[in-house]
């Protein structure tokens, strides 16, 4: 499962705990788009780690937060703390790689 979220959603209260790979991201952008199956790949094969979407028209506070400069970017956040940014379209092998590296001990499906 994916999820959309907001500052108006807790952000901050929300990654405080936790695997989490945050997608910050524009409806109109192409690669964002592209982005969104290998997501739902990744949701699919790492239980542990929650994965999201911040949309950064509507949430310009977090955006700044992270450091957003550019979408599609992805956060990786281990107990609220930054693990990886990533920015661009990136393959599910690398998504993987960047996972595997910072989300240890993780249940994976395959």
């Amino acid at each position: 499962e994916i999820y959309t979220l907001s500052l108006h959603d807790a952000l901050p209260i929300f990654l405080r705990t936790g695997n989490h790979l945050v997608e910050f991201y524009s409806p109109s952008c192409m690669p964002c788009r592209m982005m969104q199956p290998v997501l739902e790949e990744i949701s699919k094969e790492y239980l542990d780690v929650n994965i999201s979407k911040v949309e950064v028209t509507k949430n310009q506070r977090a955006s700044q937060m992270y450091g957003v400069m550019s979408v599609p970017t992805i956060v990786i956040l281990k107990d609220s703390k930054i693990k990886e940014v990533t920015r661009g379209v990136q393959s599910k092998a690398t998504i993987k790689a960047l996972l595997k590296k910072h989300v240890r001990n993780g249940k994976h499906c395959s």
